[in-house]
C-alpha cells in the first residue's frame, strides 16, 4: 500500500472514531455493562482498539513489538482518558507516516514480534493496525445496540468518501 492510501485509511479511522464519539450519549455509557455484546462494556472494546497502538507502533517505528497491554481497572473510565491515550499513540504514528516515503514504507524489515523475527514492511504493519481498528467497528455497533440506543453508526468507508479532496 502506498503512502497516500495509508494516509487515507488513517484519515478514515480518525473520522470513524469521531463518529463513534458523537454517538456516545454520556460518560456512564462507557462503563455500562453490555451483556451479549462479547465485551463487558464499551470502554473495554475502545481500550482494546487503542491499546493495540501501544503494541504495534513500536514495531512500526522501532521494529520491535510489545505485548498487548492490559486494561487497568481505573483507565478508560471517561472519554477524556480514552481520547488522551489514543492521541498519545496515534499522533506520533501519523507524524512518522507523513515523514516516510513510499520506498521507506515498502522496504521489508526484520521485526521482533513476541520474540520471533518476521519480515514486514512498515506499510504492512500500519495497514494491519488500521484494519484491526476497522475490524472492531462492528463490535462498537453491537455494543451500541446492546446498550439500547440507536446503533446507526455510519462507519462505512463510503460515508467517509468525498470528505477528502480528490487528487
Amino acid at each position: 500500500m502506498d503512502k497516500a492510501a495509508l494516509q487515507d485509511l488513517f484519515a478514515y479511522t480518525g473520522w470513524a472514531w469521531d463518529q463513534i464519539r458523537a454517538r456516545i450519549p454520556d460518560e456512564t455509557t462507557l462503563r455500562t455493562a453490555a451483556p451479549g455484546s462479547g465485551w463487558p462494556a464499551l470502554r473495554n472494546c475502545l481500550a482494546h482498539i487503542v491499546l493495540a497502538y501501544d503494541r504495534w507502533v513500536p514495531a512500526i517505528v522501532d521494529l520491535k513489538s510489545r505485548p498487548m497491554p492490559g486494561l487497568a481497572p481505573d483507565d478508560f473510565q471517561t472519554w477524556l482518558q480514552v481520547d488522551a491515550h489514543r492521541r498519545r499513540t496515534r499522533d506520533p504514528l501519523q507524524s512518522h507516516l507523513e515523514a516516510w516515503s513510499d520506498d521507506e514504507l515498502r522496504k521489508p524489515h526484520e521485526v521482533d514480534v513476541d520474540g520471533e523475527q518476521i519480515q514486514y514492511s512498515r506499510g504492512e504493519l500500519v495497514t494491519h493496525l488500521l484494519l484491526h481498528e476497522r475490524g472492531h467497528h462492528g463490535d462498537v455497533t453491537t455494543l451500541f445496540w446492546q446498550l439500547g440506543f440507536d446503533p446507526e453508526t455510519v462507519l462505512e468507508y463510503r460515508f467517509h468518501l468525498g470528505r477528502q479532496p480528490r487528487g
